[in-house]
């Protein structure tokens, strides 16, 4: 049975729950205490981590829109891999710190395995290195941090199109990687130089031999700081400027 709409009822947008429903969703997403230091998150991105640090500034409106889903599946889907209810209240913000590095970091899933848990609103899949690069220098972090040389990236993407059918379908996909125990040598260091750029930038109020975030996070229509940071050989350039 199909209802019919009597003439007469009427549509209109309304703004102002648009904007209550967004600052809610701000509050949420805020209102959790991060962790004072360095985390592994801000290792993959040192400048922006930088700027953060000296000058903190809210979530932009599109932010909020990003994180939002991603906190919500990935409380709903590591409960339902754990078996128990989820728990959205609980942020993950630096669960753990490594005394020898002195970071901290939160690995999704230790229950026998290491896991990360992401999303994603890819419609092509991923099949190499580069393709999930960011996620496999995230677990690197965590493996080094935990000594492990395997360990696993779990991805929801939303929007994986099927190469008949062209439909977009949520779509788990799993990956494990590997390291040994050289590789982890090299990314401890790393950490190491990292972080003591990172805190020299922070002394001396200076960013400029902080290495570059990633091309995609940069940008004035991607990071805050863009008109402050002014990245070498990016800023006001047409791909950046935008």
């Amino acid at each position: 049975m199909v209802i019919p709409i009597p003439e007469g009822v009427t549509l209109g947008r309304n703004k102002r729950d648009e904007r209550w429903l967004l600052e809610q969703s701000r509050a949420w997403l805020e209102s959790g205490e991060r962790a004072k230091g360095l985390h592994a998150s801000d290792l993959l991105a040192i400048r922006k981590a930088f700027w953060r640090t000296v000058d903190p500034r809210p979530l932009t409106d599109r932010e909020i829109g990003l994180f939002l889903p991603g906190k919500i599946l990935h409380a709903f889907v590591l409960g339902a891999a754990a078996g128990t209810t989820p728990d959205i209240a609980t942020s993950d913000e630096g669960s753990r710190f490594n005394e020898e590095l002195g970071i901290w970091y939160s690995p999704d899933w230790d229950k026998s395995d290491l896991a990360e848990f992401k999303t994603a609103r890819n419609f092509v899949e991923p099949t190499t290195l580069e393709d999930l690069d960011t996620y496999i220098q995230q677990l690197l972090v965590y493996m080094a941090c935990e000594k492990k040389l395997a360990a696993k990236i779990w991805v929801l993407f939303l929007n994986l199109r099927d190469p008949v059918t062209r439909r977009t379908t949520p779509t788990f996909r799993c990956y494990e990687v590997t390291a040994s125990e050289e590789n982890l040598a090299e990314v401890r260091a790393h950490i190491q130089s990292t972080k003591a750029d990172f805190e020299q930038a922070i002394a001396t109020q200076t960013w400029r031999h902080l290495d570059l975030c990633p091309s995609w996070m940069c940008g004035r229509t991607n990071c805050l700081w863009y008109d402050k940071c002014q990245p070498e050989d990016r800023y006001g350039t047409k791909d950046f400027d935008k």
